[in-house]
């Protein structure tokens, strides 16, 4: 499994609109957008990963285990923030 701390937005943003499976599930998230965060963390650049469910699925917050085609399995945290044209928009920040 991938180290977390490392991630970069680097590691997603070739990746907007193509699909993360959602492992062990027939589902996947569509990466909508990668957004780049200020902030004070002596990480390095914090982020936030807006990802798409398919269209009617709803979804509850919590760790989803992703599979990036590079990277292997992501265990992310991901909270719902809204609904656009009938998908909910998830958030996972990483910072």
């Amino acid at each position: 499994m991938f180290d977390l701390a490392a991630l970069k937005p680097e590691h997603f943003e070739s990746l907007i609109g193509t699909k993360l499976p959602i492992v062990d599930t027939d589902f996947a998230f569509e990466l909508g957008a990668v957004e780049r965060l200020v902030s004070p963390s002596p990480r390095g650049t914090a982020f936030s990963l807006i990802l798409l469910a398919p269209p009617q699925t709803r979804g509850d917050q919590g760790i989803y285990h992703l599979q990036h085609p590079e990277l292997g399995v992501l265990p992310l945290f991901l909270v719902p923030i809204d609904v656009q044209n009938g998908r909910t928009r998830f958030e996972a920040v990483l910072n």
